[in-house]
């Protein structure tokens, strides 16, 4: 279900830590502007206000107003590995989630946000937890954010679990 060709994800990775690491925005003179720049200061509280609202409809299970946030091709990474590619997969894995009767809800909680110079792109930065079957985990996320006529809309959300208590813990 969850699931996107070894390739591509380590294509995808690939390329993204060789844009970090080459410093391409410096190397064509592009002003990267700072967490809370004023001038993108509604865009920053509009994606903050969108997470509250995802954030939400999780904890109460809604699968309509949860599925709102996010672009029908948005590519996701979850925490242990797996994979969803567009809005249509992403809603069957929370069905499943939303159905078994373990699941409470995960929480993102964006410590940043920071939108792109031109005010098309932002990434947030952030921890997340998870409450499932008796379980608690969770750690650091970044979700790509892409400004659209309909209003912000998440392109891509990474996982990263940093510590996990109860029985869905393995090592």
């Amino acid at each position: 279900m969850r699931s996107l060709r070894r390739r591509d994800m380590m294509l995808a990775l690939g390329l993204a830590g060789a844009l970090l690491a080459s410093g391409c925005a410096s190397d064509q003179g592009l002003r990267l502007p700072a967490a809370g720049d004023a001038a993108h200061a509604a865009d920053e509280r509009a994606i903050r206000m969108l997470r509250a609202d995802n954030n939400r409809a999780i904890a109460v299970h809604d699968l309509a107003h949860f599925s709102t946030v996010f672009a029908d091709d948005a590519v996701f990474v979850w925490s242990n590995g797996g994979s969803a590619v567009g809005k249509e997969a992403l809603t069957r894995d929370f069905a499943s989630d939303f159905a078994e009767p373990g699941f409470v809800t995960y929480v993102r909680s964006p410590y940043r946000v920071t939108v792109s110079a031109n005010g098309a792109r932002a990434v947030e930065h952030g921890t997340w937890t998870g409450l499932k079957r008796q379980s608690r985990y969770g750690g650091d996320y970044s979700a790509h954010w892409a400004k659209t006529p309909a209003g912000w809309r998440v392109r891509g959300e990474l996982y990263v679990r940093l510590y996990c208590s109860g029985p869905l813990c393995t090592p």
